[in-house]
């Protein structure tokens, strides 16, 4: 749902044996065997058979020129195993390799080689972690719907861990009047999840993310490593879970992350962790934060709760071009009523007449307290019906991630910066933002619909019940903003509510379908988008694309764009259109990316204003280990 270069990503998995087939992401899958009672160890399996003498070859071919198949596979054998799109891009299979005949059939209870040392039938590309074509998002197809579910418990000393190491590149190529590279991030990510017994699991991850572009603007820069190579920490796991800790109940107390809501990506009743902006082309990705959740689940899926509360608040991560939006003094103003509007509307006018109002901007956030009331509760309750129709209901109290100005006090400059009468030379203008508090109610579900050979629908809707914001806008001299009313009444100032205390709703309906075993659809109407806050800013979208699978899913299409539907007065429509370009060759562990996320529209429309920044090309590899 939003060219040169590289995208990497390597993970290597330790599991210890453990029983379950089904526990969650992130958790090892238990052993079906069982685990030996403790301080009794098993007999010893009969030992393997001997390699059958023609599996093995005498003599290495000569090196060949590759063809289509040996790169991507015989699509004839992939296709017929290929699954159906889901939130995640199938696992990549690894090399064949000629394997020996099974060992004879062990006694009755007697472990074998398998249960000892793992199936040899399945390959380690098949066992790790789904290498990531995109993370899932509204262009990644998404069938697998969040709800709580208690895990297995597991065997004592169940170690996972995994390395993931990511290197991308975006240019910039339209929408921006610097052409050229934009960004290039690489990451290398650690993953730990270790369960010392059958209640305890500790859970970390640790990212260390570096960008390619020294930041160093002056002598003193070169001399700090932090500007010369700039990299930050990021964290999406650092918590303790405690199983059972009563009968049915958990308790995850920590730095995580929690979804809620059926929708593919966007979820207007998710709103526990703050949204990750910045990588434009996901739309959104979770923050996490330190938090307290409590699951308990009397009827397991038949009915669970969750309750969450989040004691400090995070804000959003937005991308560079919010700021420049916000520093363009003919940038938006987020007024709700349409007097306001046509009266900041006059107060610009005169900067064509006299260029040296317009001003300098800069900004201050309110930063938030540390108390007890300042923090974010949530809770949830929800059932699955039947195994195919998931239902819940949520309550949210917290905070937008997005800030909204508040205030902007304007004066004259005490010494000019530029000659008079040229822009930014006398007047400096502070806008002060603050993050508006609020209320949801949600209510989600999502089924399959057998008799419509598995059409998939999902739907979810939250009502906001925000706290009322004005902005009050205050000249550096008085100017009449009324000039049609053909009065002279100068006024030093403009005040006017941006968000109402009217409650609004925000809503998503989807449907995707499976045509086959090579064609996805899915669309999704929303009701609101990811930034919007008050009644009066609510618009209507349409997201939908497809996917189309070649050579037994190792070469994917996909083609996804956004909406943007005229909402109002003067309003226009605008358009996302994002292609890509995926290839899984048969060797496994690597698949190269290429796409595209084109912004259409006017400079006044949702998303060809100058806060959703350039239109880009880019290309990843990702390679799994």
């Amino acid at each position: 749902m939003i060219l040169a270069a590289c995208s990497w990503v390597l993970s290597f998995s330790l599991v210890a044996p453990s029983q379950g087939d089904d526990a969650p992401s992130g958790v090892p899958a238990e052993d079906e065997t069982g685990v030996a009672p403790e301080g009794e160890g098993p007999p010893p399996a009969d030992p393997p058979a001997t390699e059958d003498a023609s599996s093995r070859t005498s003599e290495v071919a000569a090196p060949a020129e590759p063809t289509m198949e040996d790169i991507f596979g015989n699509p004839s054998v992939g296709a017929e195993e290929a699954e159906p799109p889901s939130g995640e891009p199938a696992v990549v299979a690894g090399p064949e390799v000629p394997r020996a005949d099974p060992p004879p059939p062990a006694s009755p209870g007697e472990p074998t080689m398998d249960d000892i040392f793992g199936d040899p039938s399945v390959r380690p590309s098949e066992a790790a972690v789904h290498a990531e074509a995109s993370p899932p998002s509204a262009i990644a197809p998404t069938k697998d719907r969040d709800r709580p579910r208690r895990p297995r418990l597991r065997s004592r000393d169940d170690l996972h861990f995994s390395l993931r190491l990511l290197s991308s590149v975006y240019f910039a190529v339209a929408k921006t009047d610097d052409p050229g590279l934009e960004r290039n991030e690489n990451r290398l990510e650690f993953r730990l999840s270790y369960a010392p017994n059958r209640r305890i699991e500790l859970v970390g991850d640790i990212e260390a993310v570096f960008f390619g572009a020294s930041q160093a603007t002056d002598l003193g820069g070169l001399t700090r490593s932090g500007t010369v190579s700039p990299f930050h920490l990021e964290s999406d796991a650092a918590y303790v879970a405690i199983y059972d800790l009563l009968p049915n109940l958990d308790v995850k107390l920590g730095r995580q992350i929690v979804r809620w809501g059926t929708a593919d990506q966007f979820n207007p009743t998710n709103n526990i962790n703050a949204d990750d902006l910045e990588d434009r082309p996901l739309f959104t990705e979770p923050i996490a934060n330190q938090m307290l959740v409590i699951d308990w689940a009397p009827l397991d899926d038949r009915l669970y709760f969750q309750g969450v509360y989040v004691p400090l608040f995070t804000p959003a991560l937005l991308p560079p071009s919010a700021t420049d939006a916000l520093l363009d003094p003919y940038g938006p103003v987020p007024f709700a009523d349409q007097a306001d509007l046509d009266a900041i509307d006059a107060a610009r006018a005169l900067f064509e007449i006299d260029p040296g109002l317009i001003p300098t901007i800069t900004s201050q956030v309110d930063s938030r307290r540390l108390k007890f009331s300042d923090g974010q509760a949530a809770f949830k309750v929800g059932t699955n019906l039947g195994g195919v129709f998931d239902l819940s209901a949520s309550y949210y109290y917290g905070l937008h991630d997005i800030p909204t100005p508040v205030d902007v006090q304007s004066a004259f400059k005490q010494d000019a910066t530029g000659e008079p009468g040229t822009p930014e030379c006398c007047v400096d203008s502070v806008v002060r933002l603050k993050y508006p508090r609020m209320q949801v109610v949600g209510l989600d579900f999502s089924t399959q619909l057998p008799f419509l050979d598995n059409l998939g629908l999902w739907g979810e809707a939250a009502l906001f019940i925000p706290q009322p914001e004005d902005l009050f806008i205050g000249f550096p001299r008085p100017q009449d903003v009324t000039p049609d009313d053909g009065i002279n009444n100068p006024v030093t100032s403009i005040a006017g509510p941006t968000i109402e205390s009217t409650p609004y709703v925000k809503a998503t309906a989807g449907i995707d379908y499976t045509i086959g075993k090579h064609v996805y659809l899915q669309g999704q109407y929303l009701r609101g988008f990811i930034d919007e806050i008050g009644a009066a800013h609510i618009g209507n979208y349409l997201v939908a694309g497809t996917e189309l699978s070649f050579l037994g899913r190792h070469l994917l299409v996909r083609l996804f764009g956004v909406v943007d539907f005229p909402t109002g007065r003067g309003d226009e429509g605008s358009y996302v259109i994002y292609p890509a370009l995926m290839a899984k060759p048969k060797w496994g562990y690597v698949t190269i990316e290429l796409g595209s996320f084109f912004l259409l529209g006017g400079p006044d429309t949702k998303f060809g204003k100058k806060a959703t920044g350039s239109s880009i090309v880019f290309a990843k590899a990702i390679g799994q280990f």
